[in-house]
């Protein structure tokens, strides 16, 4: 049993092999105190003075013999139990590496039915998701090296052949290698689409804010007169600085799309996009400009309206005195009234 050379061939071989040889260590050990004590039996023979049964050489090298071979047994007993062992670590080794296989082959199936997303939302997700994986390739990394420690330590003991040891180590590492090339690429084609959305959310946010500007700066109301209007040339002129501090915005938008992968900036629609935004732009510069002169316009006739009642006034004030006045029969009262006239 203890020069079987049957080491297993996989780890489940190995642990069973490694617990019958723990019962028969323990055997040998029950069987060491047994040999003791009847060696110690023995040489009570060899030291008895008068008659002896037996040679007490005889006696001796007996003993010395089965003692011998006793170790011999302890010898071989340890010797196989470290070669189970070696052959445990070699076997736990193999079994890992396929692990480390079988998750390589599954991350790579993901990454390849992977996709990039249809819009912002989903890219996000996608995004949080790949977040997980890193964290994941992270701890398989450290799994993975560690076992590769293992695995050089036990080229370094040179128990078993080297050659499939190696090729394993060389072969995995090859398709992990692989693995985080294609996570790379998973994860820059992930930050391209969503910079794409982004910008895409971006400028539809920009579209919509001037096509709200634009029917505020096309209305047609210019006020009833002087306080409405000068009510609504301060919130027209609110809305001008509004439009202004946007023309930055809207002049970043090509530098944007210069900066989007080139799938992504090259396509008809999106280019379309950042010129219907630049022309949108320019219109509700250009309808804000001429409402702000409309409304000064309107601003300066009701302000003329206003002079203009204002002489109506003084004047119908004035005709009413004239056609009331008569002339006073007393010098003071006359001074008065012709110092008024």
């Amino acid at each position: 049993l203890l020069v079987s050379k049957d080491l297993g061939k996989h780890l489940l071989e190995v642990e069973d092999l490694l617990q019958k040889h723990g019962l028969l260590e323990a055997d040998i050990s029950a069987q060491t105190e047994r040999v003791q004590a009847l060696n110690a039996a023995a040489l009570t023979f060899s030291e008895l003075d008068g008659y002896q049964p037996c040679d007490p050489q005889i006696i001796c090298n007996r003993v010395s013999h089965v003692q011998t071979c006793l170790e011999e047994l302890q010898e071989l007993a340890a010797k196989r139990r470290k070669e189970l062992e070696d052959s445990r670590q070699l076997w736990t080794f193999f079994q890992e590496m396929e692990e480390a296989e079988a998750w390589i082959g599954e991350k790579e199936k993901i990454l390849a039915a992977k996709s990039c997303g249809r819009d912002l939302s989903s890219v996000l997700t996608l995004t949080t998701k790949h977040k997980t994986m890193l964290g994941e390739l992270g701890n398989r990394r450290a799994l993975l090296h560690q076992t590769m420690k293992k695995g050089e330590k036990i080229l370094a003991k040179k128990s078993f052949s080297s050659a499939a040891i190696q090729e394993k180590m060389r072969h995995v590492c090859l398709r992990w290698k692989k693995l985080e090339e294609v996570t790379g690429l998973h994860q820059q084609r992930l930050e391209d689409a969503l910079n794409f959305f982004q910008f895409s959310a971006d400028t539809d946010d920009l579209v919509a804010w001037l096509q709200d500007v634009y029917r505020i700066v096309s209305s047609d109301d210019f006020g009833h007169d002087d306080y409405s209007t000068q009510a609504l040339l301060r919130k027209h002129r609110a809305v001008v600085d509004e439009v202004e501090k946007h023309r930055a915005a809207v002049m970043s938008l090509r530098k944007q799309l210069a900066l989007l992968a080139p799938d992504h900036r090259q396509g008809v629609d999106v280019q379309i996009r950042v010129v219907e935004v630049e022309q949108l732009y320019g219109e509700v510069a250009e309808v804000a400009v001429l409402r702000t002169q409309w409304l000064q316009d309107a601003l300066a006739v009701y302000r003329m309206f206003s002079e203009v009642h204002a002489c109506e006034v003084w004047v119908d004030e004035k005709e009413q005195w004239l056609e009331r006045m008569e002339v006073p029969e007393e010098l003071d009262e006359v001074e008065v009234v012709q110092h008024r006239w």
